[in-house]
């Protein structure tokens, strides 16, 4: 028996509730459906560590698979629909990692061997679909976001993903008394205390030059914009992105002595998020492109599944921007939060990581 979350278990899911619904649907920036916006899928593939398994959708409810072995079956799909109901409503009222036996009654059917897709891709699923604005059918791969358990990671914290700021004017004896704050919002306290004495933090370094390069290929001076968003953020100026960038507006910030208009500094943020969810990670090389060049299939609560796809792209950038938050992670994991001296002078880290609200 196969053991998962219910983000992995979605996967499964969405799988199956494709195998059904036979199309994709487009949403706004809110998560609703634009039924105009649709894809019929005419194919599934899926990629496991057994191999990569096709999925052509045929009529009269009948499905053919082609196994990694090169091996073609034809199965029956007529009662799917009524198993992905129970499919869906064990997920949600399940808790931590649990079964699912209706799905793994479905697995030796369809051939599938586990929750996830292969890891040495980006996307979860790719979706051959008929695509009516341009006449013609391609392969298209989307991730898969769910809603149904703990919000997901969009960004995750690493040493890749530590700013280094320098402190200024800060006597060498407040020090020790600064990093032995122990409160339960210690960095944020450690900073508070900071700008107490009269010293201010600027904008040093990412301690990664992989991740300075690729915030770097979002825009030029996307790693100093990201730095005074995290800044802001441990300052206690506000979590979301909007609350962020509306303090950093009202502060007169200036990013490299430029003043950045507010709905640039804006659209450049929803640039590296989308860049997040489709392909770019802190820690390893990117050149700008987008693995999961279809875009993203999101799980809602009620069980629809949607998808951002380049035609809807804006309105999937409006999503992740008025959806996702900075939060705080291990500063003993990651190495941040404490006040050191080198070459002279003094300095701190901070971590960026990024975190779907829901």
């Amino acid at each position: 028996m196969l053991t998962g979350n219910k983000g992995e278990w979605s996967e499964v899911y969405t799988f199956f509730k494709l195998l059904v619904d036979k199309k994709i649907i487009g949403a706004n920036q809110n998560l609703e459906k634009i039924e105009a916006v649709f894809f019929p899928i005419l194919k599934i593939i899926r990629e496991e560590n057994v191999g990569i398994t096709e999925y052509k959708l045929q009529g009269n409810d009948k499905v053919q698979l082609q196994k990694p072995n090169g091996e073609i079956a034809i199965v029956d799909s007529a009662d799917l629909k009524m198993k992905v109901v129970e499919i869906f409503n064990s997920i949600k009222n399940s808790d931590n990692t649990f079964t699912v036996p209706i799905a793994e009654e479905l697995f030796d059917r369809f051939g599938v061997h586990s929750l996830n897709a292969g890891n040495t891709r980006k996307e979860d699923l790719v979706l051959e679909i008929h695509d009516h604005t341009i006449g013609r059918d391609h392969e298209m791969g989307f991730s898969i976001k769910s809603r149904l358990g703990s919000p997901a990671t969009l960004l995750n914290a690493s040493a890749a993903t530590n700013f280094t700021y320098k402190i200024n004017n800060l006597a060498i004896e407040q020090v020790p008394i600064i990093n032995t704050i122990s409160t339960r919002a210690k960095i944020r306290d450690r900073l508070a205390a900071i700008r107490d004495t009269g010293a201010s933090l600027e904008f040093h370094t990412v301690d990664s030059s992989v991740f300075k390069n690729n915030l770097q290929m979002v825009d030029t001076i996307m790693p100093e914009m990201v730095a005074e968003v995290v800044l802001a953020y441990y300052s206690d100026k506000g979590k979301t992105f909007p609350e962020i960038l509306e303090h950093i507006y009202n502060s007169g910030i200036q990013i490299l002595t430029h003043e950045i208009p507010q709905e640039r500094f804006a659209h450049k943020i929803k640039d590296l998020l989308n860049s997040s969810a489709l392909g770019m990670v802190p820690a390893s090389t990117w050149d700008g492109s987008v693995r999961a060049h279809g875009g993203v299939i999101i799980v809602k609560e009620d069980g629809e599944i949607v998808c951002y796809h380049l035609y809807n792209s804006e309105a999937f950038k409006d999503y992740l921007f008025n959806n996702t938050r900075l939060e705080s992670p291990s500063a003993t994991r990651h190495n941040y939060g404490e006040i050191y001296e080198e070459d002279g002078g003094l300095f701190i880290k901070l971590n960026l990581q990024i975190r779907f609200i829901k």
